[in-house]
């Protein structure tokens, strides 16, 4: 008797807890610039989330998303700008990605779910309407902005790592995939007095 009491307790208590799992960090690097002569400017960098195939025009893709948080803590506000380009070629032979600036809003919130938070890529792949082509948002002192960086890749195997890299005021997006690593010009990040490029 005491025995079955044990187990049904026991059982409810798998049951009740054991499906909450404990929250996983999932930032992947955090790299400090030194800004405009003044304080610094943080990139942090998710790790990848992602699975599943999707097609564009008879083509395949396989997606990963990453996320950037940009924390500006200087005195000044920051103008942050990125583009990618249509198509990345990679070294293997037909290897390439797409990189797509969803309009959908990341935040702190949304890091511990699936995919980030972030879903219909289906139609995100082959709908212009729901991409932004060129992001352009300006950060303010003492702010974080979050954004989603999914990426769709043909021919490609591997675990990903990705990084927005910053030099000068010129950003670059570092992505290794398997043995193919490429290093992208994206954008800029400036000052507020001066001109956005």
């Amino acid at each position: 008797m005491k025995i079955s009491a044990f187990f049904i307790l026991s059982l409810f208590y798998i049951c009740t807890y054991g499906q909450v799992g404990p929250i996983r960090n999932w930032i992947d690097t955090e790299v400090k610039y030194s800004f405009a002569n003044q304080k610094d400017v943080i990139f942090t960098h998710s790790l990848p989330k992602g699975g599943g195939q999707y097609n564009l025009k008879g083509i395949k893709y396989n997606h990963v998303v990453f996320w950037t948080r940009i924390n500006n803590q200087t005195s000044t506000p920051i103008k942050l700008q990125v583009t990618f380009p249509d198509i990345t070629y990679l070294q293997s032979p037909d290897a390439h990605i797409k990189i797509l600036l969803p309009k959908d809003t990341m935040s702190h919130e949304k890091e511990q779910l699936f995919n980030y938070g972030l879903t219909g890529f289906e139609f995100l792949l082959n709908d212009n309407t729901r991409q932004v082509k060129t992001l352009i948002k300006t950060i303010d002192p003492k702010k974080d902005y979050y954004f989603y960086i999914p990426v769709f890749m043909h021919e490609i195997n591997g675990s990903a790592r990705a990084s927005i890299v910053l030099k000068g005021e010129k950003l670059f997006y570092k992505i290794s995939i398997g043995k193919d690593t490429a290093f992208i010009p994206c954008g800029s990040l400036v000052a507020d007095n001066k001109k956005l490029k």
